[in-house]
């Protein structure tokens, strides 16, 4: 019986944890994110800003796996992968730690959504605004955390235009 039990509460706790995404609360919009080179974060303005220089364009729209993908949080509403030609200038997480005087392993959000691994990074011409956010009974942090907002204040109220992203 406890064997059983024990098999159940696995299962049930294994599809929880593939389909649940950490964001912070109040995190609602439909906009896909940028990923450029795999590992640097952006947002839609380095299609316009560097269309020239884009050597492929791929989209995942179907909800990938935690456990096989390092980008699952960031899947919500789709990613959009980009290869580029040239170089962009970008900052790493323990970058922005550091200037907010944070440990340099402190989590980093990216529109409101946890980035999971380390190694991302994010493309500074996409930096729209950075925020410290303070614990609170609300959001359940355990202490501040940087989020950087890629989306202007319009598109995190008003959604993306999916004409212009698709």
């Amino acid at each position: 019986m406890k064997r059983i039990i024990f098999i159940f509460i696995l299962v049930f706790s294994n599809i929880y944890s593939q389909n649940h995404y950490v964001k912070l609360p109040l995190t609602k919009n439909n906009c896909p994110t940028f990923i450029i080179e795999k590992e640097i974060i952006a947002n839609e303005n380095v299609i316009a800003t560097a269309k020239e220089s884009i050597d492929e364009i791929s989209v995942l729209k179907d909800k990938s796996n935690r456990k096989k993908h390092k980008f699952f949080n960031l899947t919500e509403n789709g990613i959009i992968f980009i290869r580029l030609k040239q170089k962009i200038a970008f900052k790493t997480q323990s970058e922005l730690n550091d200037f907010f005087g944070l440990k340099k392993n402190n989590e980093v959000y990216v529109n409101g959504y946890l980035i999971e691994k380390s190694n991302y990074k994010i493309a500074t011409d996409c930096i729209v605004e950075i925020e410290l956010v303070e614990p609170d009974l609300e959001n359940k942090l355990k202490h501040k955390v940087v989020n950087v907002w890629t989306l202007t204040k319009e598109k995190r109220i008003n959604g993306c235009d999916k004409h212009n992203v698709n």
